[in-house]
C-alpha cells in the first residue's frame, strides 16, 4: 500500500537520494591546478541547473564504458532540483524502435524485464555494445524511480535517441549500415521535433564525440550538436568527459568551465584522448569539462558474464557477429573481466 505522506522530498531522504548532490559540490571552489594557473569547479548537478538558465539544451558527454560517469549520472538524476530545469533526458543507449515501452516503464507501469532489456540491448552498436552493463538499466531504474512522486506533467520523459532498428529484420551488414549512418541525423530530428518543437527543455546523454561543437566551418558538420546548432539556430550548452594531468588537483566529478583558463586554448585530441581532435582547442569544441579523475583512476562498469549463458541470446548476438563477418570476441562477454580500464598509450597531438 502506498503511503500517502510519502512525499517526493522524503522519498530522496529514505533512499539516500537527497544526500547525493552534496557529493558533487553545490558552490564553486577555486583549484590551482599544479601551479599552472587556477580553475572553477563545481558539482556537475550545480553545473547543469545554472546551464538551463540561458539554454533550452545542455549535452553531457561520456567517455564510453567508464562507471564513475555513470556514479555521476545518477547522482545528477536524483538532485530534487533537477525536474524543475529538465522535461526530457535523450540517451544513445537506447532504441527508438522501443520508445513506447520506454515510456510506459518511466511513468511507473509494469514492464516485464525480458521487454525493458530490448531497449538497451537491440541498438545499432550490437553485439560490439551490448548495453548489458548495469549502469544502462539503473539510469533507466532511477529515472523511474524519480518519477515516482511527481505529478504526471512534470514527470521525466526519456527519449531514445538510437535509430529504430529492427534487429529480427537485419540479414545483411548494408542493412545495419544503413541506420549506423542515421545516428547524428535521427538525434538530432528527435530534439527538434520532440523537445523544441514542442517549447521543452532538454538534457542529452551521449558519447562527447556527436555533442562537440564544430570548431570550424565543415569540421563535425554531420554530428548531431552541430546539426542541431545549424538547423535551428539555438546553441546548446556542452559539457564533455575529459582528464589531464594538470587537473589532478581538482575534486573528481566536478565540472570546468573552458573559458578564462588555459583549458580554452588545451590541445582538445590530447585531453580528450581522441587524436582526430588535435590541433583544434578544447574551448571550441566544448563549454566544460567534467572532470572524473585520472585516467589511471578510472573503473569500468562490467556486465554479468552469466548474462551470455542464456541461450537464446547468446545464440541472437551470435547471429548478429556473423553478419559483421564476426568481429567481435563474444567469448570475452563470458569471461570475467579487470574492473580497470584498459591501458593505452597516451595520445600525441605533436
Amino acid at each position: 500500500m502506498t503511503d500517502p505522506q510519502l512525499t517526493r522530498r522524503r522519498f530522496l531522504a529514505v533512499t539516500g537520494a537527497g544526500t547525493a548532490a552534496g557529493g558533487l559540490l553545490t558552490t564553486s571552489s577555486t583549484v590551482s591546478s599544479k601551479g599552472t594557473g587556477e580553475v572553477s569547479a563545481r558539482g556537475l548537478s550545480q553545473a547543469v541547473l545554472s546551464a538551463f538558465e540561458h539554454h533550452r539544451l545542455v549535452a553531457v558527454g561520456e567517455s564510453h564504458g567508464q562507471q564513475e560517469h555513470g556514479d555521476a549520472q545518477q547522482m545528477l538524476l536524483t538532485d530534487p532540483r533537477l525536474p524543475d530545469v529538465v522535461d526530457d533526458i535523450v540517451v544513445e543507449f537506447g532504441n527508438a524502435l522501443y520508445q513506447p515501452v520506454i515510456d510506459r516503464f518511466v511513468a511507473g507501469a509494469a514492464v516485464e524485464d525480458h521487454v525493458l532489456r530490448q531497449v538497451w540491448r537491440n541498438t545499432t552498436q550490437s553485439p560490439g555494445g551490448t548495453g548489458d552493463q548495469p549502469i544502462r538499466e539503473q539510469f533507466f531504474r532511477t529515472v523511474r524511480a524519480v518519477n515516482w512522486t511527481l505529478p504526471a506533467a512534470r514527470r521525466i520523459r526519456v527519449l531514445l535517441g538510437d535509430p529504430p532498428i529492427d534487429w529480427s529484420r537485419i540479414t545483411t551488414q548494408d542493412q545495419v549500415d544503413g541506420f549506423l549512418a542515421q545516428r547524428d541525423t535521427h538525434m538530432a530530428s528527435l530534439v527538434r521535433r520532440e523537445v523544441l518543437a514542442r517549447n521543452r527543455r532538454a538534457l542529452i546523454c551521449y558519447g562527447s564525440g556527436h555533442v562537440t561543437h564544430s570548431p570550424e566551418r565543415g569540421h563535425n558538420a554531420d554530428h548531431a550538436v552541430p546539426l542541431i546548432e545549424e538547423q535551428t539556430g539555438r546553441r546548446v550548452y556542452v559539457i564533455v568527459a575529459g582528464s589531464h594531468p594538470r587537473l589532478a588537483a581538482c575534486p573528481r566529478r566536478t565540472v570546468i568551465a573552458c573559458s578564462g583558463n588555459w583549458l580554452e586554448s588545451a590541445d582538445a585530441g590530447q585531453f580528450m584522448d581522441a587524436p582526430r581532435l588535435c590541433g583544434f582547442p578544447l574551448g571550441k569544441l566544448a563549454d566544460a569539462v567534467l572532470y572524473l579523475g585520472q585516467l589511471k583512476d578510472l573503473t569500468q562498469p562490467l556486465w554479468n558474464p552469466a548474462i551470455f549463458l542464456d541461450p537464446a541470446y547468446w545464440a541472437e548476438l551470435q547471429r548478429r557477429n556473423a553478419i559483421n563477418g564476426n568481429l567481435v570476441d563474444l567469448e570475452a562477454y563470458r569471461r570475467q573481466q579487470p574492473i580497470s580500464l584498459p591501458s593505452s598509450p597516451p595520445v600525441s597531438c605533436a
